[in-house]
Parts: structure tokens; C-alpha cells; sequence
């Protein structure tokens, strides 16, 4: 806190076990399969604000994007079945 967020120190402590870099991978591997999922659905159900789940992602993490996601993907997919 006294000296600011040391990201260096941050990866090199994160990755100085096997379990913690068993956890940074699964947390680096989850958002990235995220951000892919994000991309080809939202463009193939034609989703608007695709930035928001990415950005959430990168705030708080997958726990946050992924539900808020799939709320925005039900929420268009409704909208659609009511214009048929």
C-alpha cells in the first residue's frame, strides 16, 4: 500500500508455487476462454455493449463477466423470440 501496486512483484509471488500458479493459470485461462465466448456469441446473437463483460472481467473477474453476460445474452435472445 505504502509504495503502489508492484505488478512485477505481484507475478513473481503469484507464480512462486505450484499452487498459486496453478491458480494464476486457471484465473488467466477463464478469462481468456471469457473474452472468446464474449466475441463469438455476442456477435453471432448481434449483442450491443460487449465492452461491459470485458470490462467487468478485468475489474472483478470471470465470477462477475460470465453471469453478467449470459443476463445481457437472455435478455436479447427474449427480445428476439418476442419479435417473431
Amino acid at each position: 500500500m505504502a509504495h503502489g501496486l508492484n505488478l512485477k512483484l505481484l507475478v513473481s509471488e503469484l507464480f512462486s508455487t505450484r499452487i498459486g500458479a496453478f491458480f494464476g493459470l486457471d484465473v488467466i485461462v477463464s478469462a481468456m476462454v471469457l473474452f472468446l465466448f464474449v466475441g463469438v456469441e455476442g456477435r453471432r446473437v448481434r449483442i450491443k455493449n460487449l465492452w461491459l463483460p470485458i470490462v467487468a472481467t478485468i475489474a472483478v473477474g470471470v465470477s462477475l463477466g460470465f453471469p453478467l453476460f449470459l443476463y445481457m445474452r437472455q435478455l436479447k435472445l427474449e427480445a428476439q423470440s418476442d419479435n417473431l
